[in-house]
């Protein structure tokens, strides 16, 4: 099962925190504001890290994205690896990366998504992983 939360709210810059409390081992992550994207398309199956989708989100592409290219990256709670995407690269595979740790059950993870410095810390338990 699914859950995607999103919101009009259209962030651009300053810092946001978000945390998520779980009781089985999701994927979280954030990806680029697209407020023209018509979502309804992507009812079945879906991923932002599906290439084929890849030119969907780039057509929405706006000044407000600036010169970034990490389009949308996700953080596995299981076993603590991330994978990013720019939406036209090849590779998309799960990497590992400094403080990467998995979270349990009933564990709160929290995400600082720091958008003047183009970073996202991840938090398990209000302690810093990276």
């Amino acid at each position: 099962c699914s859950v995607a939360v999103a919101s009009n709210c259209v962030m651009k810059s300053g810092s946001h925190y978000a945390e998520f409390r779980f009781a089985y081992e999701p994927c979280i992550g954030v990806a680029r504001p697209m407020p023209g994207l018509g979502a309804g398309a992507y009812r079945e199956e879906f991923t932002f890290f599906d290439r084929s989708f890849g030119p969907d989100f780039l057509a929405q592409r706006s000044d407000n994205w600036g010169n970034g290219n990490v389009h949308a990256c996700e953080f596995c709670c299981g076993n603590g690896i991330m994978r990013w995407t720019d939406w036209d690269r090849d590779d998309t595979d799960w990497e590992d990366w400094d403080g990467m740790e998995g979270c349990n059950d009933g564990d709160t993870v929290g995400m600082l998504l720091n958008l003047d410095e183009g970073t996202l810390t991840v938090y398990r338990n209000n302690r810093r992983l990276g």
